[in-house]
Protein backbone atom coordinates (compact mmCIF):
# COMPACT_ATOMS: atom_id res chain seq x y z
CA UNK A 1 0.00 0.00 0.00
CA UNK A 2 2.86 2.39 0.76
CA UNK A 3 4.60 1.54 -2.36
CA UNK A 4 1.65 2.74 -4.52
CA UNK A 5 0.80 6.12 -2.60
CA UNK A 6 4.32 7.01 -3.24
CA UNK A 7 4.15 5.68 -6.63
CA UNK A 8 0.73 8.11 -6.99
CA UNK A 9 2.28 11.19 -5.24
CA UNK A 10 5.56 10.85 -7.22
CA UNK A 11 3.26 10.63 -10.60
CA UNK A 12 0.93 13.41 -9.71
CA UNK A 13 4.53 15.60 -8.83
CA UNK A 14 5.86 14.94 -12.25
CA UNK A 15 2.66 15.73 -14.00
CA UNK A 16 1.91 18.82 -12.08
CA UNK A 17 1.99 21.18 -15.04
CA UNK A 18 0.39 18.63 -17.52
CA UNK A 19 -2.90 19.30 -15.27
CA UNK A 20 -4.10 21.65 -17.99
CA UNK A 21 -5.72 20.84 -21.24
CA UNK A 22 -6.41 23.32 -23.50
CA UNK A 23 -8.71 21.20 -26.15
CA UNK A 24 -10.15 20.58 -22.92
CA UNK A 25 -10.87 23.75 -21.99
CA UNK A 26 -12.19 24.91 -26.08
CA UNK A 27 -14.63 21.88 -25.47
CA UNK A 28 -15.94 23.04 -22.63
CA UNK A 29 -16.81 26.37 -24.02
CA UNK A 30 -14.25 28.23 -22.99
CA UNK A 31 -12.62 30.80 -25.57
CA UNK A 32 -9.20 29.47 -27.05
CA UNK A 33 -7.68 33.03 -25.76
CA UNK A 34 -9.51 32.10 -22.17
CA UNK A 35 -7.55 28.82 -22.17
CA UNK A 36 -4.49 29.99 -23.96
CA UNK A 37 -4.49 32.33 -20.58
CA UNK A 38 -5.03 29.49 -18.62
CA UNK A 39 -2.66 26.64 -19.58
CA UNK A 40 -0.15 29.82 -19.07
CA UNK A 41 -1.24 30.71 -15.70
CA UNK A 42 -1.37 27.60 -14.55
CA UNK A 43 2.37 26.70 -15.25
CA UNK A 44 2.97 29.93 -13.34
CA UNK A 45 0.80 29.24 -10.36
CA UNK A 46 2.65 25.74 -10.11
CA UNK A 47 6.30 27.45 -10.35
CA UNK A 48 5.29 30.31 -8.28
CA UNK A 49 4.87 27.82 -5.08
CA UNK A 50 8.16 25.78 -6.09
CA UNK A 51 7.17 22.95 -9.04
CA UNK A 52 10.51 22.21 -10.35
CA UNK A 53 9.18 21.34 -13.89
CA UNK A 54 7.07 24.18 -14.13
CA UNK A 55 8.11 27.74 -15.96
CA UNK A 56 6.44 30.97 -15.05
CA UNK A 57 4.73 31.97 -18.65
CA UNK A 58 2.84 35.16 -19.35
CA UNK A 59 2.82 36.67 -22.61
CA UNK A 60 2.73 40.09 -21.08
CA UNK A 61 1.30 42.15 -24.61
CA UNK A 62 -1.73 39.77 -24.64
CA UNK A 63 -2.13 40.07 -20.71
CA UNK A 64 -2.28 43.72 -20.98
CA UNK A 65 -4.29 43.63 -24.67
CA UNK A 66 -6.51 40.99 -24.30
CA UNK A 67 -9.50 40.23 -21.34
CA UNK A 68 -9.95 36.60 -21.85
CA UNK A 69 -6.42 36.10 -22.14
CA UNK A 70 -5.67 37.39 -18.40
CA UNK A 71 -9.30 36.16 -17.36
CA UNK A 72 -7.86 32.54 -18.25
CA UNK A 73 -3.80 33.31 -17.07
CA UNK A 74 -5.58 34.82 -13.51
CA UNK A 75 -8.19 31.82 -13.04
CA UNK A 76 -5.39 29.03 -13.86
CA UNK A 77 -2.61 31.00 -11.96
CA UNK A 78 -5.08 30.23 -8.59
CA UNK A 79 -6.01 26.91 -9.59
CA UNK A 80 -2.24 26.10 -10.23
CA UNK A 81 -1.04 27.90 -7.06
CA UNK A 82 -3.76 25.64 -4.91
CA UNK A 83 -3.50 22.20 -6.51
CA UNK A 84 0.81 22.14 -6.70
CA UNK A 85 0.36 23.76 -2.82
CA UNK A 86 -2.34 21.53 -1.79
CA UNK A 87 -0.05 18.07 -2.93
CA UNK A 88 3.04 19.19 -0.81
Amino acid sequence: MKKVLVALLVASFVAGCAGTDRQGLIAAGYSPQYADGYVDGYSAGCHSVGHPFCQFIRDVTRFEQDRQYKKGWEDGFSIGRTDYAAMW
